[in-house]
């Protein structure tokens, strides 16, 4: 049947190509054939009623994307939504297609149609039809989950391949015939979201592709029956090879054995032995005999390798050596990987309720799987995650003599390097480590560590190699590996091979370079080159389903190539359906072969390919570097910042800035636009964030980064990408006290239309409230926060969470300002109540949003206690701050409660004490390096209450002219910020810095007024008190 099958697509090739020629007779001649045979071809009937005008019949290969219930969409929706979700779905139709190279030909209301072949023809048209299905289907799912969320409606699709000829009328830029109706039955034939092919497809990808026979249907007013298959995704397809004799390294044999005989005694005291030198030289081969030395002793031996693509992808190393012992592939659920993750645990005595929230980030397993997220973020997070690493290598161990191979570490990380120099100083005396790694950095000053540099072999160790491999070698072929090898032992292992192939020739027939007899072997079997450039691109370790899908050769071409190149010594094996080059030397060789377009190609296929065949959480770093190398930019600014939110999970938070930083970076390269725009917004409002936690508000690449996103965010206020952009930008001004900036953002926030007025309510109070509090303002401040403290609506917590990068809380920091605004009005039990809710809000939030809202709860609460003279429960309150910032890793407020925040409290407490000038001098000098360094660093809000309690400490040691430089100082940042929250607490306590009566009557009386008019009478009461002790009983009244 197959013979028939390939029998009539051979006729009806050859006829397309006859009626393209013009040879009108004989494409009509060939389609009777096919009738003959098959006298229902719909195809060869088609040529046979072929148009003579202009035109020319192709046979393309078509997708059908539509639309699932269409009209009952248009009918559930407005207008403006339903013409929002059509041009979204079209968009990303056009993307992929653009992606594969595919044309769309037709578009409707209900789909699009889009042709592979034209303009542009590919010899694996087919296989990008069926791919770019796959891409739509999964594109369109992500369009459809946010549609749900934000409109109440899904966009569903379905997806139907076919290939036939067609008629092709390059004016009209379209395409005619019964293949494009039979396109069309096969979408209506697939599954919603799925993907289907007809039964002219389905042989074409059979080997590519996993796919699964759906009914049979007859094409409505047609004869013609369909045979549709649905594709599921693509295939997943996958003795360690003799290693060359060891000459020459006699010194590094013997401290092997001796290092391994006395881990095996427990008395090793250097636990490591580095092998260091240039690519070639040698290094592998010691490993590999340390690692069979270890192995016939029944030794456990543990990896540790590094990869060119992941030196700054933390813990990299350590997610392979995770996957390999826990049977983790490319392929595995990503619910499969924690469970593979928790049966690895309980083997080695592991309690996994206890790792598992710290190993699964480092296989970029999310908590939505169903592990409890660890309570730690950022530096904190990234110590817990090492020292659980550690453990685990240990546990492996099971406290037996063993060897940790670490391979190629001058591609590590950081933070494997620091995970390497800890389980280095923590052997035992029973763990023998073997490191080997090219010239560089990377060896710590401090491992206990015996280091041979390795240098080439002399001649007579190269003739003896030489001889070793090939004892057959004659004198003058010796002397030419001699002469032209320098003595590296790859090189030499290489040439010798190459003379394999070489007939015995009497001559020298050694290449002048390594690369030439690399080639001439790959160049000797069929279909070696598109295998090794793909496998060169992937990487040095190749997974067999990669490659094939890569490759897009057939599964057997594949596998005859990678016996051809594990007999040439190029590949070996390296685990189930995993090979990997000898040498990143023979890699790099490979990645020569191809030219820089098929590259590109080759790189971007690779990058499609690891995100639409990944099971889990698709290696973001790896995927960025391929759609980088492939020119995609947009497809690797995106990848990039995936790759950032994967770093910030493990604490990370410098790797994940360096991430958004290379994701801008790859905008800059798109064409510019609203859609580069669009793109561009959160990575730089995310990044800004994580700057100002590391160097501060004041840095200018922050300001640089949010005010770049106010200028191309755009005013839309329908579109929650402006709004959510206007508040995180708000909020770094309110930070900053820069509130006549902040005020503008507010004032912009107040246009938002009702419809999305009633999502962000909240957002949008919490900031008027945080403005007006700071100006002084309170009672306005006042109705804002209690308007923000009616929290979200289920929408309104979705958006605010996608959209907004400071976990602040917009309820919590409501309820800890109204609790400020009450004990300013004397009324400390609502203050109390207020704050009780605050804390209470934080207690119900998820991290890391909890420990924030806390934090911030106990930083107000330090206020609060301060203002009611309660210095024990500070106290008690700065302590409390420091410890929980300690564990769950935050260091702003961790930094914060330690310098400010005890500092002021110790301030308050010396000044009721009464305590003499001398005490107070290192009092006055602690807090004010401290105010002055947050200053420093660009955070200004609430400081002029700190500059007052300096102000107090210098009048109380009776320095008055510095305290009334200070006070005036705050003064002036007041009128320069307009944040005038605590004026009339540096007015009274100016007024004490004056000998005169009348200047500290001004002084005071400017206080008493400016405290009635903000709405604060504690702090007008206090003033009216000072007053009364200035000038006794004609104050009275005031009071």
């Amino acid at each position: 049947m197959s013979r028939t099958g390939d029998s009539i697509d051979d006729l009806l090739d050859r006829a397309v190509a006859a009626i393209n020629s013009g040879d009108r007779a004989r494409a009509s001649a060939l389609a009777d054939q096919v009738l003959a045979v098959d006298h229902r071809n719909a195809e060869a009937e088609d040529l046979l009623r072929a148009p003579t005008d202009r035109g020319e019949i192709r046979r393309l290969t078509m997708i059908s994307a539509d639309l699932v219930d269409a009209t009952d969409l248009a009918l559930r929706v407005e207008p403006e939504t339903h013409r929002l979700l059509i041009s979204r779905f079209r968009d990303v139709v056009r993307q992929v297609a653009e992606r594969y190279e595919g044309h769309v030909a037709t578009a409707n209301v209900d789909g699009l149609l889009v042709v592979f072949g034209y303009p542009n023809a590919h010899e694996d048209d087919v296989h990008r039809a069926v791919q770019a299905g796959l891409d739509i289907a999964h594109d369109v799912a992500r369009l459809s989950e946010q549609a749900r969320r934000r409109f109440g409606a899904g966009v569903d699709v379905r997806i139907g391949v076919h290939r036939g000829p067609v008629y092709l009328d390059s004016d009209q830029d379209d395409v005619y015939g019964l293949a494009v109706s039979l396109a069309a039955q096969v979408s209506a034939l697939a599954p919603t979201g799925g993907v289907a092919v007809s039964h002219s497809v389905e042989p074409l990808v059979r080997n590519a592709f996993d796919l699964e026979r759906l009914p049979s249907a007859t094409m409505p007013g047609s004869a013609e029956v369909i045979n549709p298959f649905r594709v599921l995704g693509e295939r997943a397809y996958t003795t360690t090879a003799p290693m060359g004799p060891l000459v020459g390294r006699d010194r590094e044999s013997t401290r092997l054995e001796k290092s391994w005989r006395r881990a095996q005694a427990g008395t090793l005291t250097v636990p490591a032995v580095v092998f260091r030198g240039e690519a070639g030289i040698g290094k592998s081969r010691l490993a590999a005999t340390a690692t069979q030395l270890v192995q016939h002793d029944g030794g456990t031996v543990l990896e540790l390798v590094g990869s060119p693509v992941h030196t700054d992808v933390g813990l990299h190393p350590a997610r392979l050596l995770l996957e390999r012992r826990c049977g983790i592939t490319r392929m595995t659920e990503p619910v499969r990987r924690l469970q593979l993750l928790e049966a690895e645990l309980r083997t080695l005595g592991l309690d996994p309720d206890t790792e598992i929230p710290l190993l699964a980030p480092v296989l970029g397993l999310d908590a939505a799987l169903g592990y409890a997220p660890p309570q730690a973020e950022g530096r904190k997070l990234a110590e817990l995650i090492a020292a659980a690493m550690e453990n685990y290598l240990f546990s492996a161990f099971g406290g037996r003599p063993g060897l940790l191979l670490v391979e190629d570490a001058h591609w590590f990380d950081r933070s494997t390097l620091d995970l390497l120099g800890s389980v280095l100083t923590t052997t035992g005396g029973r763990l023998l480590v073997v490191i080997t790694g090219r010239e560089g950095s990377w060896l710590g000053e401090q491992w206990p560590a015996k280091v041979f540099d390795l240098s080439p072999l002399s001649d007579e160790q190269t003739d003896e190699l030489v001889l070793a491999l090939d004892p057959r070698i004659a004198p003058e072929q010796c002397a030419a590996v001699r002469a032209r090898c320098g003595g590296v032992p790859f090189y030499i292992e290489q040439v010798v091979n190459g003379l394999d192939s070489d007939s015995g020739a009497t001559h020298s027939t050694v290449p002048d370079s390594l690369y030439e007899p690399l080639f001439a072997r790959l160049l000797a079997v069929p279909d070696v080159v598109p295998v090794v450039e793909a496998a060169a691109v992937i990487g040095r370790h190749v997974d067999r389903g990669l490659l094939i899908a890569v490759s897009a050769l057939s599964e057997d071409a594949v596998d005859d190539v990678i016996d051809e190149l594990e007999d040439a010594k190029v590949f070996e094996p390296h685990g189930p359906d995993v090979w990997k080059f000898r040498h990143e030397l023979l890699r790099e060789v490979a990645a020569e072969l191809a030219p820089p377009s098929v590259r590109r190609a080759l790189h971007g296929r690779t990058a499609d390919v690891l995100v639409a065949g990944a099971a889990g959480e698709p290696d973001w770093r790896l995927v960025a570097a391929h759609y980088e190398h492939a020119e995609r930019h947009a497809d690797a600014a995106g990848a990039y910042r995936e790759a950032s939110a994967t770093a910030r999970r493990r604490g990370a938070l410098e790797e994940a800035r360096a991430y958004l930083t290379k994701s801008l970076a790859q905008l800059e390269l798109c064409p510019p636009g609203r859609d580069r725009d669009r793109l561009e917004i959160e990575p730089r409002l995310e990044r800004g964030f994580l700057t100002s936690t590391a160097e501060g508000y004041q840095s200018p690449s922050v300001a640089e980064d949010l005010e770049r996103s106010l200028q191309i965010v755009g005013s839309d206020l329908h579109d929650d990408q402006v709004i959510g952009t206007l508040l995180a930008v708000s909020s770094y001004y309110i930070n900053k006290s820069d509130l006549r900036r902040a005020h503008q953002l507010a004032d912009a926030l107040q246009e938002t239309p009702d419809e999305r007025r009633r999502v962000w309510n909240p957002a949008i109070a919490c900031v008027q409230g945080m403005v007006n509090f700071l100006r002084g303002e309170f009672e306005r401040a006042r109705e804002y926060f209690e308007e923000a403290s009616a929290g979200f609506d289920a929408e309104g917590q979705n958006s605010m969470q996608e959209l907004w990068f400071i976990p602040w809380d917009v309820v919590a920091l409501a309820y800890e300002h109204l609790s400020i605004y009450h004990a300013l009005r004397g009324e400390q039990a609502a203050a109390e109540a207020a704050m009780v809710k605050a804390v209470n809000r934080g207690d119900e939030l998820a991290f890391p949003w909890g420990p924030y809202n806390q934090a911030y709860a106990h930083h107000i609460e330090i206020w609060l206690r301060r203002e009611s003279g309660d210095l024990a429960r500070a106290q008690q309150v700065v302590a409390d701050m420091v410890e929980r910032a300690e564990r769950y890793g935050i260091d702003f407020w961790h930094a914060l409660g330690s310098t400010l925040g005890q500092a002021t409290v110790a301030a308050e407490v010396s000044l009721h004490a009464s305590e003499s000038a001398e005490g107070l001098s290192a009092q006055i000098d602690a807090l004010t390096g401290f105010t002055d360094f947050w200053r420093a660093l660009g955070l200004y809000a609430y400081q002029t209450q700190y500059d007052c309690v300096i102000g107090r400490l210098l009048i109380a040691a009776g320095r008055l002219d510095e305290a009334r430089d200070r006070i005036d100082g705050a003064l002036v940042i007041a009128d320069d910020t307009q944040m005038h929250f605590f004026d009339a607490e540096l007015l009274r306590a100016r007024a004490s810095t004056h000998t005169d009566p009348d200047t500290r009557a001004a002084d005071l009386g400017a206080a008493m007024a400016l405290a009635r008019h903000q709405g604060a009478p504690l702090y007008e009461l206090r003033a009216a008190l000072d007053d009364v002790d200035l000038r006794g009983e004609p104050a009275h009244p005031q009071l």
